[in-house]
């Protein structure tokens, strides 16, 4: 009894200290809200392992996806317990945290919807000075022509297969893998 308890409160401790690391991930503010309808991502339901890495060191974590309804929900989980929730409708986020440290809720709507929205939706959807361009199995956007952020993929979609995501400004890469139902 006495070793399942040391084993779940050392297992609390790393997920706590791999959430605060992500935490400081967001910097001193969090982004604004890309205004991209969901449905423009199609109705679907996505598994994701999503590895996070930064000053060398990496973090993972397990998502569920679902896209219906003009509603995104994206439930994010580590060592099997829930760390957030969010919900999007294209304007406003309500996110849940089930840790206080978990990564900001904004930041992983956006990167996901720079990773997977249609073309002419993200133009649309970003802020004045920032630009996208993609050619085959690539996505990169920049801030006033300097590059910020590059998107991989290994397959023609972002819903299955992995994508590579560098956010070159805040420094951290992105490993998706993800599966579709």
């Amino acid at each position: 009894m006495r070793a399942g308890l040391i084993g779940a409160v050392l297992l609390l401790a790393a997920l706590l200290s791999g959430c605060a690391a992500l935490a400081r991930l967001d910097g001193f503010s969090n982004p604004t809200l890309l205004a991209i309808a969901p449905e423009t991502l199609g109705e679907r339901t996505v598994e994701q392992r999503l590895v996070i890495r930064w000053s060398g060191e990496a973090r993972a974590l397990e998502a569920v996806l679902e896209i219906s309804a003009g509603k995104l929900f994206l439930a994010l989980m580590s060592f099997g317990m829930r760390v957030s929730t969010l919900e999007y409708d294209g304007r406003t986020l309500v996110e849940t945290r089930h840790l206080p440290q978990a990564p900001s809720g904004a930041r992983m709507v956006n990167d996901l919807l720079m990773i997977a929205a249609p073309l002419e939706a993200l133009q649309a959807a970003l802020p004045e000075g920032w630009t996208v361009t993609e050619s085959e199995r690539q996505r990169t956007l920049a801030q006033n022509d300097k590059i910020q952020i590059v998107i991989r993929y290994a397959a023609a979609t972002p819903w299955q297969g992995q994508v590579e995501f560098a956010q070159r400004a805040l420094g951290y890469q992105l490993i998706l893998d993800s599966h579709e139902f």
